[in-house]
């Protein structure tokens, strides 16, 4: 990645067969802060494939000025990312039993705001940005094998992400944690994040059932089409 100073962006950042660019420094917060913040901005919310893209790039030049910022962050705190999950429970609806992952949710006074009428019509309608997966896949420690296999992190990060994903697993000394639900027996949303457990152990944490909305939380914004020139 390179550096333009003035109001500074991180650019060249390679992303599903395209480069991105993030302004710099990162935004920090609450979930729906750090949200506000980035539109206030004229950005974008980072989802995240983006922010698999942005750390994965950053670990290829681990000792550079900006990248090691970002691997830092990783390691003291942790990165929103700004794809919801609504759980469901079994039922006998249509869609049950599993989550529904969406990109760039809504976000109602800092929280988020999640429609389960409106997401089913979508998955419906084979919108992109929204994905079910249903409950079996593994939670908690697996190895990098399973991680890039698993359709959790498939459908978050996508195919692309998700090697991305476990490439960054590889740099710690343990295997990488979900955090997620095997099952639950009455509807919940809760945030994204990725972080690293630094109290507990040396691993990579993805976070699929955050609720504590912690102030943080970092991001930087993904810029529009030719913000960064």
């Amino acid at each position: 990645m390179k550096a333009k100073i003035g109001k500074s962006y991180l650019t060249e950042v390679p992303h599903e067969g395209k480069e991105i660019s993030f302004q710099y420094p990162v935004f920090r917060g609450r979930y729906g802060n750090v949200a506000e913040q980035i539109d206030k901005e004229g950005l974008n919310r980072p989802n995240s494939a983006e922010t698999a893209s942005l750390v994965y790039d950053a670990f290829q030049n681990p000792k550079g000025e900006y990248e090691s910022k970002i691997i830092k962050i990783l390691k003291d705190r942790l990165f929103w990312e700004f794809t919801g999950n609504f759980y469901l429970p079994k039922s006998n609806e249509e869609i049950n039993n599993g989550v529904i992952l969406e990109t760039n949710p809504k976000i109602v006074n800092g929280r988020l705001d999640m429609n389960k009428e409106s997401l089913i019509k979508r998955l419906q309608k084979n919108d992109s940005l929204v994905k079910f997966v249903s409950f079996g896949y593994k939670t908690g420690e697996q190895k990098e094998i399973e991680l890039v296999k698993n359709p959790y992190i498939v459908a978050r990060y996508g195919e692309e992400g998700a090697q991305k994903i476990a490439e960054i697993a590889s740099k710690f000394k343990n295997n990488p944690k979900l955090w997620s639900f095997d099952s639950v027996s009455d509807e919940k949303t809760r945030m994204s994040a990725l972080g690293y457990d630094w109290l507990f152990g040396n691993w990579l944490d993805v976070d699929g059932d955050y609720w504590d909305d912690d102030d943080g939380g970092h991001a930087f914004g993904v810029c529009t089409s030719r913000k960064d020139k």
